[in-house]
């Protein structure tokens, strides 16, 4: 009764996975693995003509047919797309056509709209949540499996030669290293020592013997994988049962997909692990089998099982790889601490940071009794969306002008607009009135408006520098730059060129110009015109004198490198 019910199991499968089951039974029967003895693994099939990888059960059945008959070629392509690229069978010496009889069995689900009756059209998809998602796909859609044969580019003339993208070696050993070494520091700790290879969930932990003791480290290599894939059955991971008894069902199953997604790995990382170098021991040779052959759906479980761990180590690593291209990718951003005394003469601290024109400027626009309290409110300022692509840096006072200096002379002051990094300026000018763009009355401003000499001298001296045309667009209201504070700063420095250190003249000649906003509180073009000053100052110091310029009150950070 029990055979027969195991018989109709059986005939219940698809052709081709009766195909895959006849396939991994008869290596069983031969006292080889899954993997028979000589064969190797190839990369992952993929379509020749999508270049779309096969995954699951198509991919072990490609897989097991490239070994088998010895295809060297991973691509595969139905008679349809042959057809349609003029390409044909080869044949033997006897004019035998090699497509006879080689073409592979592969499935796929179509999903059906239940409503319809045709295939889903996705689109009605658009706007709804994942709950929504996952609703309507409960209820509405069915998916139907569907057959296509493909043949191997071996049998094929026409089909482009295969791209020799010769790998070193050493960069393949280098892959799985990164691997293992991220494996071990980020998710289940990689112990080494004793005799056994094992995964133990109450630990989390892999246990290997040396390196040494391995015939070879293709071997060594095999079996890390295979306790790797086990170790994503964690429940912080993908959350199998795990803890099973040697000899239960269970146990050979987790064993089954362990073994399958070190293949899966295998592929993914192109490391070429002979079949003699698996774990093809008869312990897991007879519990395999007997599991197999007890529930033929065994097999296909522990692939699909398989598939989703090859597939989670691989966005693990690839997540990893992200991170660590953003890190690379981040420039420094350089802060310095800096004490000061306020009108009670307390000491207070502060936090400056490289402005938009080079010019230090105050990166909170208020003091703190503490550093400890200061750096609390920094902190929540580095997590904002707009300084993602920054690593900050504490430096000196000292320090940080001349970053903001070298900064200036590398952009020249009119730098281009950075597509992913705010600076402190253009967040200011954010939370001002948006007035950008907004026409200024010239009819009671402009040099007529000046009443004194002085201050008509330091218009006319502007203008006639090279870049004259700017500044009297800028002068007359024009906005030249992105931003509005952008063009308010450029007047601004233009302005101090010829100002001699006077903030009164300064004030009194940019409120002349069509750039000034009588909405805007006079503290917000005072503190600009210090800076303008202070910056103007600093290049003059910088290319005429080696002795380093002093700058405002401030002193040296507090943590900050001397």
């Amino acid at each position: 009764m029990e055979e027969a019910i195991k018989q109709v199991d059986y005939e219940k499968l698809t052709p081709q996975r009766k195909f895959l089951f006849d396939e991994v039974m008869k290596n069983l029967d031969e006292g080889a693995g899954i993997w028979k003895a000589g064969w190797s693994m190839p990369k992952v099939p993929e379509s020749a003509i999508t270049k779309k990888q096969y995954h699951g059960i198509n991919n072990v059945t490609l897989s097991l047919v490239a070994m088998s008959r010895g295809y060297g070629d991973y691509r595969w392509v139905t008679f349809n797309q042959m057809q349609e690229k003029g390409w044909t069978f080869k044949t033997d010496e006897e004019g035998n056509s090699l497509g006879k009889g080689a073409g592979v069995s592969i499935e796929y689900f179509d999903l059906i709209d239940k409503q319809t009756g045709k295939r889903l059209d996705r689109s009605v998809l658009d706007g709804m949540t994942i709950e929504e998602k996952n609703d309507y796909f409960t209820h509405n859609v069915k998916p139907i499996r569907k057959f296509y044969r493909v043949f191997n580019g071996d049998v094929i003339n026409g089909i482009p030669a295969l791209e020799k993208t010769e790998i070193n070696p050493m960069e393949k050993v280098d892959r799985v290293e990164q691997l293992l070494d991220y494996w071990n520091e980020n998710e289940a700790k990689i112990v080494y020592g004793g005799s056994q290879a094992y995964y133990r969930p109450k630990t989390d932990e892999i246990h290997l013997p040396n390196r040494e003791k391995f015939f070879s480290m293709q071997e060594f290599y095999s079996t890390a994988l295979h306790e790797l894939g086990h170790s994503t059955g964690h429940e912080s991971r993908l959350n199998r049962n795990i803890e099973n008894l040697f000899g239960t069902p269970d146990y050979a199953l987790e064993e089954l997909r362990a073994e399958i997604a070190s293949m899966f790995i295998e592929q993914d990382l192109e490391i070429q692990v002979d079949a003699e170098h698996k774990r093809n021991n008869s312990a897991y040779i007879a519990a395999w089998k007997k599991e197999i052959k007890d529930n033929p759906n065994a097999l296909f479980t522990a692939i699909t099982d398989a598939d989703k761990i090859a597939k989670y180590v691989s966005l693990k690593v690839q997540q990893k790889k992200n991170q660590e291209q953003v890190e690379q990718k981040k420039s420094i951003e350089k802060y310095a601490i800096v004490t000061d005394k306020n009108h009670y003469d307390e000491t207070v601290y502060k936090v400056y940071m490289a402005g938009a024109y080079g010019q230090t400027t105050l990166a909170i626009n208020y003091a703190f009794s503490s550093k400890e309290a200061l750096m609390e409110e920094f902190d929540k300022l580095q997590t904002l969306p707009f300084w993602a692509d920054k690593e900050f840096q504490e430096c000196t006072f000292e320090e940080l002008q001349d970053f903001s200096i070298e900064r200036a002379e590398k952009e020249q002051i009119q730098e281009e607009k950075s597509e992913v990094f705010v600076k402190p300026s253009e967040i200011a000018a954010r939370a001002m009135p948006a007035t950008a763009g907004k026409p200024v009355d010239m009819s009671e401003r402009g040099i007529e408006s000046l009443t004194r000499m002085g201050d008509r001298d330091v218009v006319e001296r502007a203008s006639k520098t090279r870049d004259g045309a700017k500044f009297t667009q800028l002068y007359q209201g024009i906005s030249v730059l992105e931003t509005e504070e952008k063009n308010e700063r450029s007047l601004m420095s233009r302005l101090a060129m010829f100002c001699n250190g006077d903030k009164e003249q300064l004030l009194r000649v940019f409120k002349s110009s069509g750039q000034f906003r009588d909405e805007k509180p006079n503290s917000f073009y005072e503190r600009m015109a210090e800076q303008s000053l202070k910056f103007v100052e600093s290049i003059k110091s910088k290319h005429a004198s080696p002795l380093r310029p002093t700058w405002g009150k401030g002193k040296g950070g507090v943590n900050a490198k001397t």
